[in-house]
């Protein structure tokens, strides 16, 4: 029996010690965490809706709370000196491996200012191939209905990716459709 007790106890100290120090990392990390995805996500607003001066308000966030429509996680105002100038949106449609993390800049008539794809689960050297800039700079000035050429639309797919441009294409879509519904350009 002394021979199961011993080993126990040393496993539980052990498994306790491990446990707390883990907390300890966590705590410590969390804060340059947040702050670090804080700069990235001001870095691809930014790259989303490049004008001089702009600055972002967050008007809806699901992490927060508030409910918006579709796979639309949050919509951010973007303001030169105090006026309205467009709107980031980010929306997270299915794509072949999971969600597609799309961010879409809009200005206020309804026109794409860019668009980055955040992060996703496609497939290494095919539908991963959405963060390329020559896929992703092809919806900058496109406004309407936004589909892949293979759908009758304007949106050159990835080859053998056509899901993940879909999916892109669909997030692009949803940031329109929500600028239109919600103050912006008709």
């Amino acid at each position: 029996m002394n021979g199961i007790v011993k080993p126990a106890g040393i496993l539980l100290v052990i498994t306790a010690v491990a446990a707390m120090l883990l907390g300890v990392v966590s705590e410590v990390t969390k804060e340059p965490i947040a702050i670090q995805n804080a700069k990235t996500e001001a870095a691809a607003m930014a790259q989303v809706f490049p004008v001089d001066g702009v600055e972002f308000e967050t008007v809806a966030d699901t992490s927060a709370g508030d409910t918006i429509s579709g796979t639309i996680s949050k919509v951010s105002e973007a303001k030169v000196n105090g006026e309205t100038v467009g709107y980031v949106v980010t929306a997270n449609p299915s794509g072949f491996g999971g969600a597609v993390s799309t961010m879409v800049g809009v200005d206020a008539e309804g026109v794409i200012t860019g668009l980055r794809v955040l992060s996703h689960s496609e497939t290494p050297g095919l539908g991963a191939l959405s963060t390329d800039p020559s896929f992703y700079e092809q919806f900058a000035g496109m406004s309407g209905e936004i589909k892949v050429t293979k759908d009758g639309g304007n949106v050159q797919a990835i080859t053998s990716a056509t899901i993940t441009s879909r999916a892109v294409s669909d997030g692009a879509q949803e940031a329109l459709n929500w600028v239109s519904e919600n103050g912006g350009a008709n």
